[in-house]
């Protein structure tokens, strides 16, 4: 098939995104302690941030989880999907749900996968855009 009708990416950990997830952990634990007025509050709040971070960066943004999606395959009318643990998903309804030059988010069902433009070679993020612009 041309280029036109097939498109195939992997997806690689996004810094862009790192760096959001740690400014977002950065202001809750300023807020925890500077607008709780109790130290164990405040104790408490940090310590469960302090877990969320040490569990949610190496699996989610680092993409170790073994269902984190790690390639995707744009064809007309199907979309099929590579988890980090080889198994493949094939999906015919899925639709573009935003759209930008940093940013693509594909909604599959229930889901959202979400891809930042430095998670992905050179210029694919603007092949998937060109591809969702065409077969729209």
């Amino acid at each position: 098939m041309t280029m036109r009708n097939n498109l195939s990416v992997k997806i690689q950990p996004s810094k862009i995104y790192l760096g959001i997830s740690i400014a977002v952990y950065l202001l809750g634990i300023f807020s925890a302690w500077y607008y709780f007025y109790s130290l164990w509050l405040s104790l408490a709040v940090s310590i469960a941030l302090c877990f969320w971070l040490v569990y949610f960066l190496p699996r989610f943004l680092w993409l170790t989880h073994p269902n984190s999606i790690v390639e995707i395959s744009l064809n007309m009318d199907k979309l099929m999907v590579t988890k980090n643990n080889f198994a493949t998903q094939q999906y015919s309804t899925f639709h573009l749900e935003f759209q930008s030059r940093f940013l693509v988010i594909i909604r599959i069902g229930k889901e959202s996968v979400v891809i930042f433009k430095d998670a992905l070679a050179p210029a694919s993020l603007s092949k998937i855009n060109k591809y969702f612009n065409a077969h729209s």
